[in-house]
């Protein structure tokens, strides 16, 4: 509600996900923050098999 360009999401539960306007006016640091908690939040949900290896290739790009 503080941010127009932030909408329910399309696809998905619109209680727990959102979209975000590409062109809207929302702050960098929020974008990061919302990326950050939907990304662990569907890592989560994964094996931890899965999980390891997500994360394994997250430090190789890193490099």
């Amino acid at each position: 509600r503080q941010y127009e360009d932030i909408i329910p999401g399309y696809y998905m539960n619109k209680v727990h996900w959102n979209s975000v306007k590409a062109e809207g006016n929302v702050p960098d640091a929020l974008l990061r923050e919302m990326l950050e908690k939907s990304y662990r939040l569907v890592l989560g949900s994964f094996s931890k098999k899965k999980q390891r290896a997500l994360l394994e290739g997250e430090k190789k790009d890193a490099i």
